[in-house]
């Protein structure tokens, strides 16, 4: 049985707030990738509705080599929950659930990933790669983040 990946973030911002920067191509292709990615805004396809095309490609800055990301949406609960698979996602099927928790005008962001490959569920490099996408959130937003 494998395990997931579980990364909890806190942001000053509603699940409204956040739900608008994961769903409108403008923001998402800001904060998305870790530092050292970027993603190209003319990547980014996104069909907002379940059975969705979710695409977008990742560029690391150094090499300038491409990282394709495609998927579709299985879940959509504004603005609490979107889940996302990737069933070409090195050589298995990745799902990807990202919830929005309201508390005292703070969200707490939960990401669960499945499928992933053991070696990357504790690896201290993917867990920072997440951090770092939230952080350039928090800045896209003009908001505190803060890792639990």
């Amino acid at each position: 049985m494998s395990r997931d990946l579980v990364i909890t973030h806190w942001v000053d911002a509603t699940p409204d707030v956040l739900w608008n920067a994961y769903s409108t191509p403008e923001l998402f292709h800001q904060f998305f990738s870790p530092e050292g990615l970027s993603i190209p805004l003319d990547s980014v396809v996104m069909e907002f509705h379940v059975g969705g095309r979710f695409e977008f490609d990742m560029v690391f800055e150094e090499s300038g080599e491409v990282s394709p990301n495609k998927g579709i949406i299985l879940e959509l609960e504004a603005p609490h929950k979107m889940v996302f698979g990737e069933p070409e996602f090195m050589g298995g099927e990745l799902r990807s659930t990202q919830t929005f928790t309201a508390d005292n005008g703070r969200t707490l962001i939960v990401v669960t990933q499945e499928g992933l490959p053991e070696e990357l569920i504790d690896n201290p490099e993917v867990l920072e790669a997440f951090r770092s996408s939230f952080r350039k959130l928090g800045r896209v937003l003009g908001v505190n983040t803060e890792n639990r």
